[in-house]
């Protein structure tokens, strides 16, 4: 039997094109650790939800992260944050004693809101105040703190307002301190990045305020006209992750009715640190929907501790750049960031950090100007860069400097090529 010599060539090609298909796609995959093999994120009842590293920012998980909505008392962090800011300028101090207004307290703060049970007339110290506002969520320790720094809630939110926009977060915006206003609005997205600046900026009120689970008042000294406090009245932390949940240690809980359940929350072990905010969580009833709030943000929490860590590798000391016709002939450069990575805790090993900094640069430098980085990477792959910064503006020399560098260079460019 006579056979075409062109069929044959077709038949041997499909079959050398289908073995080569075979081939790709039964090759062993890498051992190299990938985001598939990670478990996905838990599901959050939350209308918008994030999940960031503390350390570097890196957003694990979001959920509707730019979603404007209503913080709650999640707006008593800015609060408490404005009143930090006011004691380390000199203008406000832990120990003095603010007289309680009366418009700080029930009925012009709603009384089945969240309370310290402030009374008029009550000399009630900063510390107090701080503590009654970060522990049991007190709208009118917020109110109270608001009036002394600013004189009204409203020349306080604008105390607010301006410091988120220093911060950078323009997202943020507030009408009044204690969050009972709907008009509140963040995302979680600014919000866990506002929290990751509060607890840089603030890291002593984790211990002093975040995850102190109960407060003492009022106490016999917080007797006002016609009301002495009788016994002791012990009020506990609104956050029940710090009870337990290992490693929580912060940051607060919130509800009003126009957006539901809330919570910005913060854990850390073995140096790894991560912040979750969650806004508007649902449930049918309040106990219920606080239930599911904390749920959801352990379960996060519980995620993100099973499969990553932030690793910090120290790259060596960090060089100076020689200067070329400046003022000056070298600076000092620093990392613009923390100096560190998330990475998948199976990656962890195969880490690896280097330094790229030229050896010679041209004057004139402005200050914080980027020169050189810190690379992170995994087998041939970078991951994450830092740049670094110099310190200092460095201006151009005058004539004769430049004339004298430039004669140096030249000579450092002979013997380079040699």
């Amino acid at each position: 039997m006579k056979i075409n010599r062109s069929l044959l060539f077709l038949v041997v090609f499909l079959l050398l094109a289908a073995s080569s298909v075979f081939a790709q796609n039964t090759q062993p995959t890498s051992a190299n650790p990938t985001a598939a093999e990670i478990p996905p994120p838990p599901f959050i009842n939350a209308r918008a939800g994030i999940l960031i590293d503390a350390t570097t920012g890196t957003i694990l998980y979001a959920k509707n992260p730019d979603l404007a909505l209503p913080p709650a008392s999640l707006a008593k962090l800015v609060t408490l944050h404005v009143v930090m800011e006011e004691i380390k300028a000199g203008r406000l101090s832990l120990d003095e004693l603010i007289e309680i207004d009366a418009r700080d307290c029930s009925p012009y703060v709603p009384y089945g809101s969240s309370l310290m049970y402030l009374k008029p007339g009550m000399k009630v110290s900063v510390r107090d105040l701080m503590l009654g506002a970060a522990v049991v969520s007190g709208n009118d320790a917020a109110y109270a703190l608001a009036r002394r720094v600013a004189g009204s809630n409203e020349a306080f939110a604008k105390m607010m307002n301006a410091a988120v926009q220093d911060l950078g977060f323009d997202g943020l915006v507030f009408v009044e301190p204690s969050g009972l206003s709907e008009r509140n609005l963040v995302s979680a997205r600014q919000f866990a990045l506002f929290c990751m600046k509060y607890i840089q900026l603030h890291p002593e009120a984790l211990k002093e305020l975040h995850s102190v689970k109960s407060i003492e008042f009022p106490r016999k000294e917080h007797a006002a006209p016609g009301y002495v406090p009788e016994g002791n009245i012990i009020q506990y932390n609104r956050n029940p992750l710090i009870f337990n949940y290992p490693g929580a240690d912060g940051l607060k809980t919130g509800y009003i009715i126009e957006v539901g359940f809330n919570m910005a929350a913060t854990a850390e072990r073995e140096g790894t640190r991560f912040i979750t905010v969650t806004l508007g969580g649902t449930g049918s009833s309040y106990a219920g929907g606080g239930l599911q709030r904390s749920k959801d943000t352990a379960n996060m929490l519980d995620w993100a501790f099973d499969n990553f860590k932030t690793v910090a590798l120290d790259p060596g000391p960090i060089p100076s750049p020689r200067i070329w016709f400046g003022k000056k002939n070298a600076v000092t450069l620093v990392p613009t960031l923390a100096n560190a990575v998330t990475i998948p805790k199976s990656q962890a090993d195969q880490l690896r950090v280097r330094l790229e900094v030229p050896r010679y640069i041209d004057a004139p430098l402005d200050k914080a100007e980027r020169v050189g980085r810190i690379v992170y990477s995994v087998g041939n792959k970078d991951i994450s860069v830092i740049d670094l910064m110099t310190t200092e503006a460095v201006p151009k020399g005058n004539f004769f400097k430049r004339l004298w560098d430039g004669i140096l260079r030249f000579f450092v460019n002979v013997f380079r090529r040699k």
